[in-house]
């Protein structure tokens, strides 16, 4: 820093200071960049992921109509064949 002539309570930015404010300003946008690309990517595993889940209920669900179905059929030979006796 270098200080204004006309007063002794200001002071002025030498050429070697901006570089190094420039130097910190980029390396905070880098440091806010990462950190904004690693949250995007864990929102994208997670998203990832509740698809594969919900693609896992669906079979399930699936699954269950199907078991469902044969027990009625199961039950209704059931009783046709016990009201035949």
């Amino acid at each position: 820093m270098v200080r204004v002539a006309e007063t002794t309570d200001r002071v002025r930015l030498a050429p070697a200071d901006w570089g190094g404010l420039c130097s910190l300003a980029l390396a905070i946008l880098s440091l806010g960049g990462a950190t904004l690309y690693k949250l995007y990517d864990i929102s994208q595993t997670h998203r990832e992921r509740l698809a594969a889940v919900d693609a896992e209920l669906a079979g399930l669900k699936h699954n269950v109509e199907l078991l469902q179905q044969d027990v009625r059929h199961l039950a209704f030979w059931d009783g046709a064949r016990r009201s035949m006796r």
